[in-house]
């Protein structure tokens, strides 16, 4: 024989009085459920705006400490040469395009204009297209640079030729484009064109072209170094002999 515990849930009929009495209790809970949830989301909304408005504080906070800090360095690099600032770092940038205007560039005119150049036909085929480098680079890295008809004039090249007229005010552009951007990142820099023909390479200073002996005495500049507040950004490049 088995035993029922639980009795089966009791069926109120509809036209029982107690009908509307438990469905008015259900739905009594059923809105205090809702009630307690609006309360808890409104709860979290408020919380969450809250928390928005502190943290927008606090940004606004860091961003005004940022400023200070920024403003803090610039004025103590500006005062000490030896930390790196923003000045020094578009330097090195235009350090690495002035390096790629001599290989690329210079070179390039240099190779196809040297046989043309009287200032470099008494000297050796091999030397005469880094010579002119070397001419080239006195002419176009320099604060007094003249026209480019005048630097045809001062390297003793053909000045009825139209074709190297051009490619030498283009390649006049690009030095010229240069050194305003030069002037425009800020602190001092200068050229530095010393070199004493015969002596061993100096190392701080100078660095062979690729294709020459660096245990060689140095014989001429083919590009100058890049100094900025006294520091080299660029070595020279040097000619010393193959």
């Amino acid at each position: 024989m088995t035993m029922q515990f639980l009795s089966r849930p009791r069926e109120v009929p509809d036209d029982s009085p107690t009908a509307d009495i438990e469905w008015q209790y259900e739905d009594d809970l059923l809105q205090e459920q809702l009630d307690q949830a609006l309360a808890r989301i409104d709860q979290l909304e408020k919380s969450a705006k809250a928390g928005e408005h502190e943290h927008g504080q606090l940004r606004r906070r860091l961003d005004r400490l940022e400023r200070q800090l920024g403003t803090l360095m610039a004025v103590r690099t500006a005062e000490r040469d030896d930390l790196p600032g923003a000045e020094h770092g578009k330097h090195q940038a235009l350090a690495r395009r002035y390096r790629t205007l001599v290989e690329q560039r210079l070179l390039n005119f240099a190779r196809r204009y040297a046989e043309r150049c009287d200032r470099v036909m008494d000297r050796p085929e091999r030397e005469r297209g880094y010579r002119l480098m070397g001419l080239l680079s006195q002419q176009l890295f320099t604060d007094d640079l003249k026209s480019s008809r005048e630097i045809v004039r001062r390297l003793h090249l053909p000045e009825s030729d139209g074709h190297i007229e051009n490619a030498l005010a283009t390649l006049r552009g690009h030095c010229s484009e240069l050194a305003a951007e030069i002037h425009r990142a800020g602190l001092h820099h200068s050229w530095d064109t010393i070199c004493t023909p015969g002596v061993a390479l100096e190392p701080a200073r100078q660095e062979q072209w690729p294709s020459c002996d660096e245990g060689a005495p140095v014989l001429f500049v083919m590009a100058p170094g890049y100094i900025v507040n006294g520091r080299s950004y660029c070595l020279q490049y040097v000619y010393t002999s193959l």
